[in-house]
C-alpha cells in the first residue's frame, strides 16, 4: 500500500508559519506545528518565499556510536550495500550512505570540508566543493573526500548551475564524465526503456548491456516495477510476485527451447546418461537434472519408475560417445540457446561447428606464436626438443677454415 497523502495546509497553519519561521527558524516552526514534518515545513516555507535569519545546527547523521562502527565494519569488511545497512539499522539507504561516508572521510586520509560552529559550510569549504563539481566528480566520491551528505552536494550543484547560467558561464560537466553509474540521474525515456525490456523477460545484466544503464540502477527500477505489478496482481515474466526467478522467459538466453527439453526427456527414457545427453543438446547440468527429476515425478504419479541409464564404462565406444557429446565450446551455452531460439537446434549446432572448423583452419594456416607453443607444451600436445637435429647435414669445412689453411 502506498504512503498516505498528507492533508492540505490550512490557512491557520500558514499564518503560524509566517509568524514563527522568520523569528525562530525551522526548529521553532516545527515546535509550533507538531503535525508537520521538518521537511514539509521547509518545503512550504520555500514555496511561500519565507526566509529566516536564524541559523540552525546542521542535521546529525542517522547513525552514531556503536551502530556507526558496526555499519562501517559491515561496509568495509563484509561488503554490505548501503541499502542492506539501512534495512539492518532501520534507516533509509541514503541516511546509511551519508553516515558511513562522512565517518570514513578522515579515516581514509581526506580533509573534511570546512564548517562553522553550527556545522554549516564555510566559504572555503563551499569553494572546495565547487572545485570538485567543476571537475565532474561523482557525488559519492565528493562525499568521501569532503564528508558531506548527498543532499548537500545535490543542492549546491543546483545552485551553482543556476549561478553559472545567470552569469552566462559554461555549464558544469556531467557527474562522472557522463558515464553510467548507480548515482547518475536517468531520463524518463531511459527508465521506460529499462522497464520495457524487463517486461519482455530480460534479466538485469542483459538490460544493462542493451541500454548502458548501470546494473544497480536497473535493479532499483526492477524492484519498483515489481511492487507496482504486485499491486495490480501481475508479475514479471518468469518470476513470482516477489520478483524471484522461477523460470527463464523466452526472450532470455537462459531459456531452454521446448524442443531441447523434449529431446532430453526422450533420451533419458531411452536410458542415455543425463550428463551426456545434456552436453550434446546444449543444456546445463543443473537444468538437465531438474528436467530428469520432473520426469521421474511424472512417472511415479502414473505408478511407473524411471528406467536407469545404460552406462558403457570406460571402453573405446564410451569415450567416443562422450567426446562427440562435448562438441559445444566452454562459455558458448547461452549463445547456443539464443541461436536455437532463432534458428532451431540443428541449424544452431551446425553454425557453431562451422565456426569451430573455420577457427581451426585459420590456426593451421599460420605459424603458432611462442605463447601458443608454450601452451601446447603445458597441455601435453607438444614436447621440447633437448638436442638440436639439423634438417640437412652441415659441411665438414667452412670458408673461414679453408682461408686460414692457405695463409
Amino acid at each position: 500500500m502506498g504512503r498516505a497523502k498528507a492533508p492540505a495546509w490550512t490557512s491557520q497553519e500558514i499564518a503560524i508559519l509566517h509568524d514563527v519561521y522568520p523569528r525562530e527558524g525551522i526548529n521553532g516552526a516545527a515546535d509550533a506545528l507538531p503535525d508537520r514534518s521538518w521537511q514539509a515545513i521547509f518545503v512550504m516555507a520555500s514555496k511561500l518565499g519565507i526566509r529566516s535569519q536564524v541559523v540552525t545546527d546542521a542535521p546529525k547523521p542517522a547513525l552514531a556510536g556503536a551502530d556507526l562502527e558496526e555499519a562501517i565494519q559491515r561496509r568495509e569488511q563484509e561488503g554490505w550495500s548501503f541499502a542492506r545497512i539501512g534495512a539492518h539499522f532501520g534507516v533509509s539507504e541514503s541516511a546509511a550512505c551519508n553516515a558511513v561516508l562522512i565517518a570514513l572521510c578522515p579515516r581514509k586520509g581526506f580533509t573534511p570540508a570546512q564548517r562553522d560552529a553550527k556545522g554549516r559550510l564555510t566559504p572555503e569549504g563551499l569553494e572546495r566543493l565547487r572545485t570538485m563539481l567543476r571537475k565532474g566528480m561523482k557525488a559519492i566520491d565528493i562525499q568521501l573526500r569532503l564528508g558531506l551528505s548527498a543532499g548537500r552536494i545535490a543542492e549546491e550543484r543546483r545552485r551553482y548551475r543556476k549561478d553559472l547560467k545567470a552569469r552566462g558561464k559554461a555549464p558544469l560537466p556531467q557527474p562522472g564524465g557522463g558515464e553510467a553509474y548507480s548515482g547518475v540521474k536517468l531520463t524518463r525515456a531511459a527508465k521506460v526503456e529499462v522497464e520495457q525490456l524487463l517486461l519482455q523477460g530480460f534479466g538485469a545484466k542483459k538490460v544493462t548491456e542493451r541500454t548502458g544503464v548501470s546494473n544497480t540502477s536497473v535493479r532499483r527500477i526492477r524492484n519498483r516495477l515489481i511492487r507496482r505489478l504486485r499491486r495490480k496482481g501481475e508479475t514479471l515474466p518468469g518470476c513470482d510476485r516477489d520478483g524471484r526467478r522461477i523460470g527463464a522467459a523466452k526472450a532470455s538466453n537462459h531459456y531452454i527451447p521446448a524442443e531441447a527439453v523434449k529431446a532430453l526427456r526422450e533420451r533419458i527414457l531411452a536410458r542415455e546418461p543425463v550428463a551426456r545427453a545434456a552436453a550434446d543438446l546444449g543444456i546445463g547440468g543443473s537444468s538437465a537434472y531438474k528436467i530428469r527429476d520432473a520426469l521421474a515425478a511424472e512417472l511415479r504419479a502414473q505408478g511407473k519408475d524411471l528406467p536407469p541409464p545404460v552406462r558403457l564404462g570406460n571402453g573405446k565406444e564410451a569415450r567416443s560417445r562422450a567426446a562427440s557429446a562435448r562438441w559445444l565450446p566452454k562459455g558458448q551455452i547461452h549463445r547456443f540457446r539464443q541461436l536455437s531460439i532463432e534458428h532451431g537446434h540443428d541449424t544452431a549446432k551446425q553454425m557453431i561447428l562451422d565456426e569451430i572448423a573455420a577457427e581451426k583452419a585459420a590456426r593451421a594456416a599460420r605459424k603458432p606464436t611462442f605463447e601458443e607453443q608454450l601452451a601446447a607444451v603445458r597441455e601435453g600436445k607438444a614436447t621440447i626438443t633437448t638436442k638440436f637435429q639439423p634438417s640437412r647435414r652441415a659441411p665438414d669445412g667452412t670458408l673461414g677454415g679453408v682461408a686460414t689453411g692457405m695463409i
